[in-house]
C-alpha cells in the first residue's frame, strides 16, 4: 500500500503570518508553489514556479552578478516581433562582434575594430547635425546630398549652382564668381586684377 505524504498548507494571506521551523516546507495553495522557512522569517521564502522565469516573465531586480548565457553565441535578447523598448548602459564599450562602438564622456560615439582601429561604416544615408565640424578619418560617400551649400572654409565653393560656360576663379578670399565669354574671346587679367573674356587687341583692359 502506498504511503501518502502531506505538508502543511495554508493560502498565501495565513502563510503571511506564519513562521515556520527551520528546515520546514510548507505549501502556498494560492500561487500553487512551497515555502522554505528558516525558523525566523515570517511567510518563509516562497519558490518560484516554472513559467514564473520563463523569458516572458523573469524577474531580474534582485540580479547582483553578471548576466552571462549557457552556451557562446546562442541565445538572444528579445524577438524580431518582442523587443525591448531602451537600453540603458552607464558603461562605455559595446562588444559588436569583430567591432566596438565606444562612448567618451564629452558625448563623441567612436567606431573601432577589435585592435582598436578605426572601424568601416557603411551605410545607405548619413545625417549629421552636429553644430560643430565633423571630422572623418577617411569617408568614402557614393552620393552626398547636402542640406546647405558647402562653404569655402569647408573645401566647398559656396554655391548653390554653376553658370554655364564659365570659368570660376576667387573673387576675394572668400568667395568663388564666373567669368564667361563668346566665341573667339580669350581671358585676360583687366587693370582691376578680375579675369575676364575679351579681344586680344594688345590694349589696356578694364
Amino acid at each position: 500500500m502506498a504511503i501518502e505524504i502531506k505538508f502543511r498548507r495554508g493560502t498565501a494571506t495565513q502563510h503571511n503570518s506564519f513562521t515556520g521551523a527551520n528546515g520546514e516546507i510548507t505549501v502556498d495553495t494560492t500561487n500553487k508553489t512551497i515555502r522554505v522557512h528558516d525558523g525566523s522569517t515570517v511567510g518563509g521564502t516562497r519558490l518560484a514556479k516554472f513559467n514564473e522565469i520563463g523569458a516572458a516573465s523573469a524577474n531580474l531586480l534582485s540580479v547582483t552578478t553578471n548576466i552571462v548565457p549557457q552556451a557562446n553565441i546562442t541565445y538572444d535578447l528579445g524577438t524580431p516581433t518582442k523587443r525591448w523598448r531602451s537600453l540603458y548602459l552607464a558603461g562605455n564599450t559595446i562588444y559588436l562582434a569583430g567591432a566596438q562602438i565606444k562612448a567618451s564622456g564629452n558625448g563623441v560615439i567612436t567606431f573601432v575594430t577589435s585592435n582598436n582601429q578605426p572601424a568601416t561604416i557603411q551605410a545607405s544615408q548619413l545625417v549629421v547635425t552636429a553644430n560643430t565640424p565633423s571630422t572623418f578619418e577617411k569617408l568614402t560617400i557614393t552620393n552626398l546630398v547636402l542640406n546647405n551649400v558647402l562653404g569655402v572654409q569647408y573645401g566647398g565653393t559656396g554655391k548653390s549652382s554653376l553658370t554655364q560656360n564659365g570659368v570660376m576663379y576667387a573673387s576675394n578670399s572668400t568667395a568663388f564668381a564666373f567669368a564667361t565669354g563668346s566665341s573667339g574671346k580669350v581671358m585676360q587679367i583687366g587693370s582691376n586684377g578680375i579675369p575676364k573674356f575679351d579681344d586680344v587687341d594688345g590694349g589696356s583692359y578694364s
